[in-house]
């Protein structure tokens, strides 16, 4: 017996009971059995109501439903049972009409085995129970779907919109398979709770060709720089989903979007375009508790030539940090390319506890960007020249560093998805950077730079939508003086600290090291274990641990180790995601003593962050 047409709205994602599917990523340690009770806590949809004690409530006098608990019928709902007064065609609603309009509301909201009963001029209504969602099975099997990981709508009501949330998800999981145009529809039992999940996947599909429009002043091709994939590759909504991302992301244009075209022969996708003006002009302003307060504002020109170069100038205003910003991405061949100019010039002043600096910086590097492997990579090396004047603290008064750096981050596919969807779960991304100045001519600071970060998400068990993340990130970084050139001679951004949101938690602000500008040497590993899905308001609470070691030597780390665990909260809200978190510090080794006054209680709150 269908319960339900296949539709087409959007379905509307309410809290849920996650009882059964949180038990299955519980795990060893204490904290997580805590995290694991308030995952399975009974949030009030899916809630089995046999043996409840009725009572009546009356909608107009000619319905009455016996139920302990309002079924918050609309406005609309209630004219289609009892009339309009007032409006003479509605004034009355037969009984028999009610009945039948009462069915369809009850259904949509999950009741299948309603009762009714006439006395005289009124509808008595017993709704019954709700019928639950048991099981999903997919006709035919189709393993690459992995429905079991699926937990989403098991023990929720079975309704029309849940039974669409069903053919989305299947409709999602066969495009990352390939097959863009399957048909999908679902059936529901309203006796057993199983939902059938039926399934024609049509042609396997390869990308033979991409429709575009074109855009005002830029070559034709020229945009094809930002795609994930190439024609011939196997279809993959997700490619396409971060392909139309990168090109809002850059702002070349207001919108656009990829979808395939299922007429006629398979492998045409259509690529639909808003370009807008070229030049855009941007302001914001966030908060945190380390910079207190945080202003930017800037303007491109994602257009400038018809190779779709871009320009850009921005300013950023924060407590500890300004800085003016310009660069320049020159698409220099007049053929599509990947190959780039990166051009940049930099003013900035740091404002920190320990020193103040000002510095000037211009760089000039061929660079390369494209995907490789399911990574998103960019990759450069090139002269720079840096002018930093130390005015407080450590370091010389007029450093001039001419140097060769060498630039390569990378991210993977679905790292980029889920940034893009800011949902951080799964994936990774890296960067390395090297950089070398040798006194002379140019320079009168002889320094070699070496510097290394990494993230790292998993959704644990993989469940669909994810419950528990868990995610690592590190960085390793090291200055060596080179001939000439003593600790004193190095300016404070060649110098390295820990402490703060961005690595040791639980201390303060580059609280580490105590003494002097900073150390030649860091290192940090971070831990993260965050619960999804799971309370109201999409509140996500996570547990942390950092560790971190110094070294006032080129490459070779001290033994005091630092480590601070901690706790904290992200919100997704309207206005950005909202981080607080709460940590402490704690210091083990010989020179610990030397460091209590900065391992303490620390609390963070910020606006943006991810991960």
């Amino acid at each position: 017996m269908e319960a339900t047409e296949r539709l087409s709205s959007r379905p509307t994602i309410g809290w849920t009971d996650i009882g059964k599917g949180a038990m299955r990523g519980m795990a060893v340690s204490l904290v997580v059995l805590v995290m694991s009770f308030l995952a399975g806590a009974d949030l009030g949809l899916a809630q089995d109501v046999e043996g409840y004690r009725a009572a009546e409530t009356r909608l107009c006098d000619s319905v009455v439903v016996e139920f302990d608990f309002d079924l918050n019928f609309t406005a609309t709902e209630r004219r289609l049972l009892c009339g309009s007064p007032g409006v003479r065609s509605w004034e009355y609603i037969p009984l028999r009409q009610a009945e039948f309009h009462m069915r369809n509301f009850l259904a949509a909201r999950g009741y299948h085995h309603p009762e009714f009963k006439i006395t005289g001029s009124t509808l008595h209504v017993k709704p019954g129970v709700p019928t639950l969602i048991r099981s999903v099975r997919l006709d035919p099997p189709i393993p690459e779907l992995e429905v079991e990981n699926f937990w989403l709508p098991k023990g929720r009501p079975l309704t029309p919109d849940e039974l669409n949330t069903i053919e989305q998800w299947a409709s999602s999981k066969l495009g990352r398979l390939g097959y863009p145009c399957a048909v999908v529809e679902t059936r529901g039992d309203p006796d057993t709770g199983e939902v059938i999940v039926m399934i024609d996947r049509g042609d396997l599909w390869t990308i033979r060709e991409v429709q575009s429009d074109p855009i005002p002043g830029v070559r034709g091709g020229m945009l094809d720089r930002y795609r994930a994939f190439d024609t011939g590759d196997q279809y993959d909504s997700i490619l396409l989903d971060i392909s139309a991302e990168r090109l809002k992301a850059s702002e070349v244009v207001v919108n656009t979007m990829y979808s395939p075209v299922c007429k006629g022969e398979p492998g045409v996708v259509e690529q639909r375009t808003l370009a807008g003006k070229p030049r855009l002009v941007s302001f914001g302003i966030g908060f945190d508790s380390e910079n207190l307060f945080l202003i930017k504002a800037g303007w491109r020109n994602s257009r400038w030539s018809e190779t779709a170069s871009m320009l850009d100038v921005s300013a950023t205003l924060s407590y500890p940090n300004q800085k003016i910003l310009t660069t320049f991405d020159w698409y220099y061949l007049p053929v599509p390319s990947h190959h780039y100019l990166k051009t940049y010039a930099r003013i900035q002043r740091e404002y920190e506890k320990r020193y103040e600096a000002r510095s000037i910086k211009a760089s000039f590097a061929p660079a390369y960007a494209g995907d490789i492997l399911g990574i998103r990579g960019d990759i450069y090396v090139g002269p720079s020249l840096l002018f930093e004047n130390t005015l407080r603290g450590d370091g010389p008064r007029n450093a001039r560093l001419l140097t060769i750096d060498f630039g390569i981050a990378g991210q993977s596919h679905l790292y980029e998805y889920f940034t893009y969807q800011a949902a951080p779960q799964s994936g990774y991304k890296f960067n390395l950077f090297a950089s070398t100045s040798d006194k002379g001519a140019a320079s009168n600071v002889s320094a070699t730079t070496y510097s290394a970060d990494f993230t790292r998400l998993w959704n644990l068990l993989d469940l669909e939508p994810n419950i528990w993340v868990f995610g690592i990130r590190g960085s390793f970084a090291t200055t060596r003086p080179g001939r000439d050139t003593n600790y004193d001679d190095l300016p404070p951004s060649f110098k390295y600290a820990l402490g703060g949101s961005e690595d040791m938690r639980g201390f303060g602000r580059k609280a580490l090291p105590t003494e002097g500008s900073g150390a030649l040497t860091k290192a940090y590993l971070g831990s993260e274990l965050r619960l999804n899905n799971s309370l109201p308001y999409q509140l996500q609470p996570f547990i942390f641990a950092d560790w971190g070691k110094l070294g006032q030597r080129s490459l070779i780390l001290d033994p005091t180790l630092f480590w601070s665990p901690g706790v904290g909260l992200r919100w997704g809200s309207p206005i950005g995601v909202l981080r607080f978190m709460l940590g402490h510090g704690f210091v083990s080794g010989e020179e610990r003593e030397k460091y209590q006054g900065v391992a303490a209680l620390q609390f963070y709150a910020s606006i943006g962050e991810q991960f």
